[in-house]
């Protein structure tokens, strides 16, 4: 008589999958509250969840990257621009430069400015519009 084994790779492979679904139904469940981000001096539009970020130099035409980074009319270019004191009128003219770019490149944008320290400009593309009813699949 051949010893049989009591349990086979479909037993192992069903108690894993039960232990998966315990473990994502635990986590769900518990709410999360939404992380908040130290104050710092960095640009408003600096987020790791930007599908693309670009500092450019000044003067520098971003329509060809604009064009080439947004592939779906859901998301925006945002021009965030740290400007230091005395030089608001000059972020001013480079922001409202930088729309021109993006409504050359037909894309959606905005502009944020903002005193700091020092002069930096950035230019992030994140899902910031809805789409037509009932096209927002994931979220």
């Amino acid at each position: 008589m051949i010893p049989r084994a009591t349990s086979g790779w479909q037993t192992i492979t069903a108690d894993l999958a039960l232990i998966l679904f315990l473990i994502t139904a635990q986590a769900v469940a518990e709410p999360h509250e939404p992380e908040t981000a130290p104050a710092t001096d960095a640009l408003p539009a600096e987020s790791t969840a930007a599908l693309a970020m670009h500092r450019p130099a000044r003067g520098e035409n971003i329509s060809e990257w604009l064009a080439a980074s947004v592939s779906d009319e859901r998301q925006v270019a945002t021009i965030a621009i740290d400007y230091a004191p005395g030089n608001r009128n000059i972020a001013l003219t480079e922001g409202t430069r930088l729309l021109g770019n993006a409504d050359a490149a037909r894309v959606t944008a905005r502009l944020v400015l903002a005193p700091a320290a020092r002069n930096a400009t950035l230019v992030s593309i994140d899902y910031l519009s809805e789409g037509e009813a009932g096209t927002d699949l994931a979220r």
